[in-house]
């Protein structure tokens, strides 16, 4: 009989929860450069996808870069502000390079279901991570919570959005046993019933990005985590964090 192993417990319970304790103090594993070349392997072997040419630099999060040719095609992440985000364990990393690959299987497809289409497309991408999590198994809760944290902009849906659609891919599945060419097939069956039916979340954020283009940036707030109240609970969590380092 197997042994009851209370932490494996806990971490099974919290696998699909995106808040910030979970995301950043708890079930973190050290990913190496070789895992994300294994991790960048292992996804385009199941979209049967040529493998992108890997690079370590990037200056946003993760992007994929695409040729003209077919096949062409190079994924660039920061290892960093991954990690600074929540992405810092194999199951968050893994969908963060599922999406980034959604990309390529997605760059030729033409949606046209909302204004832009570069929105529809990155939505595209967080429904394959959310289909794939499930048909593999994987823990969801750092992926959202890192996608969650980022507003809308020219390029991106927001956040929130993001994070549902995502559970939308893993709710649709529901343990399937499916390959990569059937699963692409459901997020182009998917992504029309879901943008119409958020379309007036959709167009509010569009405006309101378009807004916030005309008005002048506001200045970041930045906030010492001393200063805080000691009710506070990411003030505790961050410093009973900080003990447990230093002991």
């Amino acid at each position: 009989m197997t042994r009851y192993n209370h932490q494996e417990w806990m971490k099974y319970t919290r696998r699909h929860e995106a808040n910030v304790f979970n995301a950043i103090f708890y079930d973190k594993e050290e990913v190496t450069e070789d895992d994300i070349r294994c991790i960048i392997a292992d996804v385009a072997t199941f979209f049967d996808l040529p493998k992108p040419e890997i690079n370590g630099k990037c200056e946003s999060f993760a992007e994929v870069l695409l040729g003209d040719k077919n096949g062409e095609c190079e994924l660039s992440y920061n290892l960093e502000m991954l990690r600074k985000v929540g992405i810092n364990n194999k199951d968050a990393f893994t969908l963060c390079f599922v999406h980034e690959m959604a990309h390529q299987i997605f760059y030729m497809h033409q949606f046209m279901l909302f204004c832009s289409e570069r929105w529809v497309q990155e939505l595209a991408a967080d429904l394959t991570a959310g289909l794939y999590a499930e048909r593999h198994h994987l823990a969801t809760g750092k992926f959202k919570y890192a996608l969650s944290r980022q507003r809308y902009s020219i390029t991106h849906p927001d956040g929130e959005l993001r994070k549902e659609i995502v559970e939308c891919g893993r709710h649709y599945l529901e343990q399937q046993m499916v390959n990569g060419i059937k699963m692409t097939n459901m997020v182009l069956q998917i992504m029309p019933s879901f943008v119409f039916t958020h379309k007036k979340e959709l167009k509010q954020d569009w405006y309101k990005m378009l807004d916030d283009l005309k008005a002048p940036p506001h200045e970041p707030k930045h906030y010492n985590i001393e200063d805080l109240p000691d009710s506070n609970l990411i003030k505790q969590a961050v410093l009973k964090y900080k003990q447990s380092k230093a002991q």
